[in-house]
C-alpha cells in the first residue's frame, strides 16, 4: 500500500515513516514504477509494534533493539518479558521520583518551604 494509506491506517505522519526507515526501525519499502514507496503488511505490523512499544514507554533506542531482535527472529517471549519487567521498574522509579517532587511542591504551597523567609511577601 502507498504512503497515504499507511498514514491513514497507522496515524503516523509521512515524516515519521521516513524517519523510522532512515533509523532502520523498519526495512525500506519496495517502490513502484513511479518510485513511490509501497509498504507491505509486514511493515504495517512493524509500525503498529513500534507505536505500541512507544505507548508502553520504550525509547526509540530500545525499540530499535527490539526491532533488530524481531528481524533476526531472535525475540522470544522470555526476552520480551525481561524487557517489559525492566520497563515496569523504570516506570515505578519515575513514579517515586515524581511523588517526591509533588510532595515538595505541596509542602511549598502550604508555606512550609525552607526558604520562605527569603521570599518577598508580594
Amino acid at each position: 500500500m502507498k504512503t497515504k494509506l499507511v498514514t491513514e491506517q497507522t496515524g503516523l505522519t509521512k515524516d515519521t515513516l521516513r524517519f523510522y526507515e532512515k533509523e532502520h526501525l523498519i526495512p525500506p519499502p519496495s517502490r513502484d514504477v513511479n518510485g513511490y514507496r509501497i509498504y507491505n503488511d509486514k511493515i504495517i505490523e512493524q509500525l503498529n509494534m513500534i507505536t505500541m512499544a512507544k505507548n508502553l514507554g520504550f525509547t526509540l533506542k530500545e525499540i530499535k533493539e527490539l526491532a533488530q531482535l524481531i528481524y533476526s527472529d531472535a525475540l522470544t517471549q522470555t526476552t520480551m518479558a525481561v524487557k517489559l519487567k525492566e520497563k515496569s521498574q523504570e516506570v515505578d522509579n519515575k513514579i517515586n521520583e515524581l511523588s517526591k517532587i509533588k510532595h515538595l511542591i505541596d509542602k511549598a504551597l502550604r508555606g512550609m518551604c525552607e526558604h520562605k523567609n527569603k521570599l518577598n511577601g508580594h
